[in-house]
């Protein structure tokens, strides 16, 4: 993990910029180009996916899930491209090369305080983590796309929350269920069912829909024994939800007699965040869940 130390100095410089307001700056460029030179070294692919060659190696009629991996793969060479090419030039920008832009400016402040620049934010996986733990966070993320570009095939789990799109993800489930079974797409719903199995306990793929990985529940806890929603444990802010297999059936066959309908969000920001509505088993009644405020989240600061 990148870990960021800057230290304060009693002179400032002060930066004219041709067309932008003159600006000072705290004498930190030692410390900002270090961290500039450790993420274009060590957290950035040395190669982007060549979609061109996964492009021609899936078939006509790829799978929606693997449209959706592709998807990824396209906004991961997007994210990592920018974050690249204004890294490259704060560089020439610090080495004297090129004059300081606005632009220039607002990356240099941004990692001096370790913060993810707009610049990055407005092409990146939604996320509260600091600019250090965002990096690591990409590299992770990444991983999971480089594993698939290798056979073209969908990971026995998904790590959800390592999509830019999880939604997508859990969409292409009723694709493809529908295209199996003939079953009108916008009739079909999301069936949720967490097993008793972490991540490294699950052998193979699901036979029916996908297993997924990455959900933190907030504001109580899935108990694994019971199979049910139960009250937090003292201290508890979050509960690492086992491995999930997502399916798809007609509404008409869905029952959701005792089940929460659980909200999930991307960040524990909540708001625009929304993902979707996993409906989980309870023995006690859902409204007390939901004025709990109860929820699942996938990117979780600390963890």
């Amino acid at each position: 993990m990148i870990v960021f130390f800057f230290q304060a100095e009693d002179g400032i410089r002060d930066t004219s910029v041709t067309g932008v307001q003159t600006c000072a700056l705290p004498i930190s460029t030692e410390a900002v180009q270090a961290v500039l030179d450790d993420i274009l070294n060590n957290y950035l692919a040395d190669t982007p996916h060549h979609l061109a060659d996964i492009a021609e190696r899936l078939e006509d009629d790829k799978t929606p899930q693997q449209h959706v991996f592709y998807q990824e793969c396209e906004r991961m060479n997007m994210l990592q491209a920018v974050v690249k090419t204004s890294l490259q030039e704060l560089n020439q920008g610090l080495q004297g090369a090129l004059a300081m832009s606005e632009g220039m400016l607002e990356l240099f402040e941004a990692i001096r305080l370790d913060k993810v620049p707009d610049k990055w934010q407005s092409v990146s996986f939604m996320s509260r983590r600091g600019l250090g733990a965002w990096c690591v966070n990409m590299v992770t993320r990444n991983a999971q796309l480089i594993e698939w570009s290798n056979d073209l095939l969908s990971p026995k789990v998904t790590r959800l929350d390592f999509l830019f799109n999880p939604m997508s993800f859990i969409t292409s489930i009723c694709q493809y269920t529908a295209m199996l079974n003939n079953y009108e797409l916008d009739q079909m719903d999301v069936i949720c069912e967490p097993s008793k199995r972490m991540i490294d306990g699950v052998d193979h793929s699901a036979r029916d829909g996908a297993h997924i990985f990455g959900l933190k529940m907030e504001g109580a806890r899935w108990d694994v024994a019971s199979s049910t929603i139960d009250d937090s444990k003292g201290k508890e802010l979050f509960c690492t939800m086992p491995v999930i297999t997502i399916k798809a059936l007609p509404s008409s066959k869905v029952n959701r007699k005792d089940q929460y309908p659980c909200p999930l969000y991307k960040t524990q920001q909540r708001g625009n965040g929304y993902v979707t509505t996993l409906y989980l088993r309870t023995k006690q009644p859902a409204i007390k869940w939901t004025i709990a405020g109860v929820a699942c989240v996938l990117d979780v600061d600390e963890m």
